[in-house]
């Protein structure tokens, strides 16, 4: 087996490590087997990096054949021993059970007893809709963030290389199966920074101000769309749009602004009234009249007023709300979700903040679609 050191001079942690343990409790950890299987397959890397005076140090644990699996295994095991917090990506559903799985074959039990797990897919997860809609796979994240690699290679792709270095070690085969994992474990360190983008769950905005833009589409047919700017002092290091099925956002790293376009609909809508029992439904007018005043018109006029025909028709524009910000909230029909408010109307700019932040908040809340 080998012991494979490399010093990245002058790297310090991207993001706050000290959320989670002191910085030199931090243990990044990245493994490669020879498949997905634990009971066929074997674990042939154990990559580690961490953090010293110097820069951030990798440590890789290579097995040059499938026998030495218990060997790199061991010296693993002892060495974990100095870190509180193990950081991975995604290892809560491979890494860390492929490992336990091992070392109970070993018999060596109680591997990480004490030691915090910290699973950075798990964390960045609530992510996925506002950047990385198509794949939150680590490279994605990587080639967001704009790290570089030189590694073009995936794990599966490897497992051919690793057996035929079993059979003929050579130096260009290690360099590739070193290089990929090396990369892999950097790239956890390079990748930290993507945490800070949870802060724009319930971010702290400011109001600057909107505007009204009015465009053609494609068809011919002229549209009017708002466009929300706000200032929200979060740091991160890169800028990024995202869009919903109606909603586009763009956040400018360089100037802290954010930006909301939202269409206008210039249609008519419908307020639906709470009290529907203090109403008569007018079908030939498709209006509601107290009942009190119903009383003054002939039955045949009207009748009882249901949830669903209790409302007042409006007509103007009108924009998307996620909540019942703005009164008198307005829907299309009674058992529609989707909430409308009467612009500029309605629009109070003292509760455009909080409007904001619950945009945003929308991708957060999104679900994945079967």
């Amino acid at each position: 087996m080998q012991i494979i050191d490399k010093l990245y001079k002058g790297y310090v942690p991207l993001y706050p490590i000290e959320k989670f343990c002191p910085v030199e409790k931090a243990l990044f950890v990245d493994i490669e087997t020879t498949g997905l299987k634990k009971e066929t397959t074997s674990l042939y890397l154990i990559g580690c990096g961490f953090y010293t005076s110097d820069g951030f140090m990798t440590r890789l644990f290579f097995a040059d054949n499938s026998s030495e699996e218990e060997l790199i295994l061991n010296d693993f095991a002892s060495f974990i021993k100095g870190f509180s917090n193990l950081f991975h990506f995604n290892g809560l559903k491979f890494d860390i059970p492929y490992l336990e799985y091992k070392a109970g074959k070993y018999n060596m039990t109680g591997m990480f007893d004490g030691i915090v797990q910290n699973d950075v897919y798990r964390l960045c997860a609530p992510l996925r809709f506002l950047l990385f809609p198509d794949s939150m796979r680590q490279k994605a994240i990587e080639s967001f963030l704009g790290i570089p690699r030189d590694d073009l290679y995936n794990g599966g792709e490897l497992i051919e290389v690793y057996k035929r270095y079993e059979s003929t070690p050579n130096e260009s085969d290690l360099s590739l199966l070193v290089t990929h994992n090396r990369e892999d474990v950097l790239g956890m360190h390079l990748i930290m920074p993507i945490l800070a983008y949870l802060d724009f769950k319930d971010a702290d905005l400011e109001f600057i101000g909107y505007m009204i833009n009015s465009y053609t589409d494609y068809n011919g047919e002229n549209l009017e769309e708002l466009l929300l700017e706000y200032s929200c002092n979060i740091s991160v290091v890169r800028s990024f749009t995202s869009k919903t099925g109606s909603m586009y956002l763009k956040y400018s790293a360089e100037t802290s602004r954010l930006l909301i376009r939202l269409p206008i609909y210039t249609c008519e809508m419908k307020i639906f009234f709470d009290d529907w029992r203090n109403y008569r439904y007018l079908p030939g007018e498709d209006t509601v009249i107290l009942k009190e005043l119903a009383a003054t018109l002939s039955k045949d006029r009207y009748i009882k007023a249901t949830k669903e025909t209790c409302y007042q028709r409006v007509s103007g524009k009108f924009v998307k709300q996620p909540s019942d910000l703005f009164k008198p909230v307005l829907k299309t029909a009674y058992k529609d979700k989707k909430k409308y408010f009467r612009f500029p109307d309605s629009f109070n700019k003292e509760a455009a903040d909080e409007f904001g932040r619950s945009l945003i908040n929308i991708f957060f809340t999104m679900k994945r679609r079967n």
